[in-house]
């Protein structure tokens, strides 16, 4: 039930999307304690916890009551009876959202500790049972015409929050089934989330990669998170045996994996079948009320414009030296750049900081105190059981909470000060619309999540290349000068923004290219499941390998082992869920640009920066697409996926004319 589930099923879904990897070698005891999040903030124990649990296990029949009073003979009064119902909604979803979120931040850090996953099950046992109980509610809404809802709001101002979610039903009327059917449907979930349920604790818990020798001759344990630090390593054969540690056990498990992806594609080809959508992207986009041409814009123009990428590839190969170019060489930097440095924590939120200037003072006061760890909201290192990636996720009234994963010991390199812009987006676009939105209307829809955080990350980079490029443009006189010290001016500025480049056509390669051929893989695979096709490791497999040497081009060459990386992907189990990165980043660009325009005197972008906070303070209350196109960005047709694309071409020539000096 979209309309009153809202919450919930945001509620459900924050423990489904995280980057669920293997934990580190370190245990948590290692980590300091100033730099762990603090969940008594949420509860001061487990027993006012179980105190919220048992006031909505105890209040679910009080919801479920109010069955026959919205329409039908028994509705005497229906205004005043859904003015009653989501006011004891609302405190339900907002004890659940307390409940679950203090239950999975606390898994998240201890996921072998059983009385913490125990405790998850409950919440997952609770949400079902919640949706059973009201599973009459939307049925019954839509036998009110909805001239006639329009006229008890109109009458009511208490409803007047609640338009929009009833209007929304409406226009999903042909695929709300009957309260019988809704019951099933509500009753199934405890089964639709397994394979996803068994993927997560398959990779977290139970698989082993064994050891690797490091460069120094040491004996290292290999993780699957550590992959993101050790594909990096400036030794070669390190990075080999890194890589092939970890995918040839994901290829080991493979006939495993496609079985948990068949039994999560068929999921989504049931409940599309059940609901009669036209098709698996139809249905996971039209929750939203996303057009799929948006989808498919992404992917089709992204796939025939993949030039930058094959150029930047070829220039890789030549700048690493090799004569072939593989896959665990396509993270190293090719540029030797001395300041490409670790950073204390303290250090990375101070860069942050500065580089985040252009939204504004209270803005930035604002992600401040969200970083300082005092405050309880932040969980920065690895160690060994703690969900892996990294997130940002709160609960109502409570601060938001952000876990990342960086090595304690080795500190922060550029691209995790990067990664700590792009949660704390996430935080402030939590933060910012439940100050402003009703509740009904304080949670966002994925489409726009990641515009959030991206718009963080473009900031940083494109103010850190203009500083570079000026910087470079002052002494590239000195290119040939006989003084030395000019002369080393010139080369340091020249490499550092070389590396600069270089790291923002990462970004796009990553961030846009990558995930669209996680998007390409994904609509495929679904395709093979609604068509009936079987989907077996070597199906898979294929698909995967035959986009990815689409996408990268001839200079990177792929073995064998590369196709069955699909399976290391833990958001491909979200259901359409990863094109969300490559279209916020397109739209983050298009954003940035004009806030930091704007920022330095541009008049012609005035009111980036308000309506870019405006957006941040929106929630749902306007459609994904309508909410984007008043902050400033179009995504309903290409221009903004090749803007982004062509100014990505532009870096790439400019690295390789700097590279050919």
């Amino acid at each position: 039930m979209r309309t009153f589930k809202l919450l919930l099923i945001v509620g459900l879904t924050v423990f489904m999307t995280v980057n669920s990897f293997a934990g580190a070698a370190k245990t948590r005891s290692d980590i300091p304690d100033k730099y762990k999040w603090r969940t008594a903030d949420i509860y001061p124990n487990v027993d006012a916890w179980q105190k919220d649990y048992d006031f909505i296990q105890q209040n679910l029949d009080a919801l479920a009551s109010y069955k026959g009073k919205f329409a039908g003979p028994e509705a005497k009064d229906p205004a005043k009876a859904l003015i009653e119902f989501n006011k004891l909604s609302e405190t339900i979803n907002a004890k659940f959202e307390k409940v679950w979120i203090y239950t999975a931040r606390n898994y998240h850090v201890d996921m072998a500790n059983s009385q913490w996953k125990g405790m998850l099950q409950k919440c997952q046992i609770l949400g079902i049972d919640y949706g059973d109980k009201l599973a009459w509610v939307n049925p019954e809404l839509l036998t009110i015409p909805q001239a006639a809802m329009h006229k008890y709001i109109e009458a009511n101002p208490e409803l007047e929050a609640y338009r929009k979610s009833y209007d929304d039903l409406y226009l999903q009327q042909e695929h709300v089934l009957s309260e019988p059917e809704e019951k099933i449907l509500a009753l199934s979930g405890n089964i639709t989330g397994t394979a996803s349920d068994v993927f997560g604790t398959f990779t977290d818990t139970d698989m082993r990669f064994g050891y690797i020798v490091d460069e120094n001759g040491d004996s290292v344990e290999v993780t699957d998170s550590g992959w993101v630090t050790w594909r990096t390593n400036k030794d070669r054969r390190v990075r080999e045996d890194y890589f092939k540690a970890i995918w040839n056990t994901y290829n080991q498990y493979g006939n495993t994996f496609a079985a948990l992806m068949n039994g999560n594609i068929m999921k989504d080809v049931y409940l599309t079948k059940a609901r009669g959508y036209e098709n698996t992207l139809d249905r996971a986009l039209s929750g939203d009320f996303i057009p799929t041409y948006v989808y498919e814009n992404l992917v089709n123009t992204t796939r025939a414009n993949e030039k930058p990428l094959h150029k930047y590839n070829e220039l890789r190969k030549k700048g690493l030296g090799l004569d072939h170019y593989r896959h665990w060489d396509y993270y190293v930097s090719m540029i030797n750049y001395e300041d490409d440095k670790r950073y204390s924590w303290e250090d990375g939120v101070k860069m942050v900081v500065q580089y985040l200037a252009p939204m504004g003072e209270k803005y930035v006061a604002d992600i401040t105190w969200a970083l300082d760890p005092k405050n309880g909201c932040v969980d920065p290192f690895t160690h060994k059981a703690k969900c892996g990636g990294a997130y940002s996720g709160g609960c109502y009234s409570v601060h938001g909470y952000m876990l990342f994963n960086f090595d304690y010991e080795k500190g922060l390199d550029l691209n995790d000060i990067s990664t700590v812009a792009h949660e704390v987006g996430h935080s402030m676009h939590s933060t910012y619309s439940e100050k402003k939105q009703p509740m009904v209307n304080k949670d966002y829809a994925i489409f726009n999540a990641e515009v959030a955080s991206t718009v963080n990350e473009a900031i940083m980079s494109l103010q850190q290349i203009d500083e570079a490029r000026k910087e470079y443009d002052k002494v590239k006189k000195n290119k040939s000068s006989k003084d030395a010290v000019k002369k080393t001016e010139y080369e340091k500025a020249r490499t550092k923004l070389m590396f600069l480049l270089e790291s923002q056509v990462d970004a796009v390669r990553q961030t846009y290219y990558r995930q669209t051929k996680f998007a390409a893989w994904e609509w495929e695979a679904h395709k093979k499941g609604e068509n009936g096709e079987p989907l077996t490791k070597e199906s898979l497999d294929k698909l995967y390998y035959d986009l990815v040497s689409e996408f990268h081009g001839p200079a990177l060459e792929y073995e064998e082992l590369s196709g069955s990386s699909w399976s290391h992907i833990p958001h491909f189990y979200r259901g359409y869920y990863v094109f969300s990165y490559a279209t916020s980043y397109a739209a983050s660009f298009a954003l940035a640009q004009d806030i930091i325009g704007e920022w330095k005197g541009d008049k012609t972008k005035a009111g980036a920066r308000e309506r870019f906070l405006n957006f941040l303070a929106s929630g749902s209350s306007q459609h994904p697409v309508e909410l984007l196109k008043d902050a400033g960005v179009d995504l309903s047709t290409p221009a903004p996926f090749l803007s982004l694309i062509n100014a990505c071409d532009k870096w790439v020539d400019e690295l390789t004319l700097l590279w050919n000096e």
